[in-house]
């Protein structure tokens, strides 16, 4: 999908309701931007909740029956480890 957008004096833009809809974008969410100085692109992150991932992963993974997902909390964990070893 590919829509065209204006930025306001203030700096605001508007998503179109396709692209808010496939992303499940909803009025009052908060999102990261992040620079993508490499590509000179602007990346945005709509921050899924670990529910909404393994939402996602399970119908991904029900096309691939012999692997075995990590749970929430299990990711979860995971993500803590890899911080602190990034953090030291």
């Amino acid at each position: 999908m590919k829509y065209e957008t204006t930025v306001t004096s203030k700096g605001t833009i508007t998503i179109a309701a396709p692209l808010r809809k496939a992303l499940g974008i909803r009025p009052g969410q908060k999102m990261r931007l992040e620079l993508d100085e490499k590509n000179n692109r602007l990346v945005m992150d709509t921050g899924l909740t670990i529910e909404q991932f393994e939402k996602i992963r399970d119908d991904i993974l029900t096309k691939y029956p012999k692997r075995k997902p990590l749970t929430g909390r299990a990711l979860k964990e995971a993500i803590a480890k890899a911080w602190v070893s990034d953090h030291r």
